[in-house]
């Protein structure tokens, strides 16, 4: 007798646009006083403690469905035991903002507070993984962002890509455009 299990349909996450997200949904950042710049260094400050050396930020537009982000793609190294090095690549795409006519005005404003808070709850975030790598031995913090020998895909990217977890995933063209190089090398 075979049984063959009911498929239920998982409901993709959506992101809320930038103007929507509320601390009492657990959103951070919205409001920071710091600059990008500012937010930049606490980010490599924070990748530092995890093991990794920041190399480049290079910030451009995420295609997400069917919105652009604004982002940056963080490109790293880790040196290994054995003297060599393992690149790495952490893809941060801030939250969309309504680009309604009505706010048209302060469409820039609003762009770059997205990019502050996105800044700002990656670091949080990489805090976070800092205290989890001390607390649960064989934890790898910055794995799932490396490089593989198989081109310019991360851990995270091949996995989600494979076969299993690709039908879980909602549809939809995915990637990074317009790219800019804003800072490179980020340490002298």
């Amino acid at each position: 007798m075979n049984f063959i299990p009911d498929q239920q349909k998982i409901e993709p996450q959506t992101v809320p646009y930038f103007d929507d997200a509320t601390a009492e949904d657990g959103w951070q950042g919205q409001s920071t006083g710091k600059s990008i710049d500012r937010l930049k260094q606490e980010v490599i400050t924070s990748l530092e403690r995890l093991g990794g050396t920041v190399r480049t930020f290079q910030r451009g537009t995420f295609v997400v469905g069917d919105k652009r982000r604004e982002g940056f793609q963080i490109h790293y190294i880790i040196e290994l035991p054995d003297g060599g090095i393992q690149p790495g690549r952490l893809d941060v795409a801030a939250l969309p903002v309504r680009e309604e006519y009505r706010l048209q005005r302060t469409l820039a404003s609003r762009r770059e507070k997205s990019l502050k808070m996105a800044l700002y709850m990656l670091r949080e975030a990489l805090n976070g993984t800092w205290f989890l790598s001390k607390l649960s031995p064989g934890y790898a913090p910055l794995m799932p962002w490396m490089l593989s020998g198989k081109g310019d895909r991360t851990v995270t990217q091949l996995w989600s890509e494979s076969v299993f977890v690709g039908n879980l995933l909602p549809s939809g063209e995915e990637g990074f455009i317009d790219a800019e190089i804003i800072d490179s090398p980020v340490n002298p």
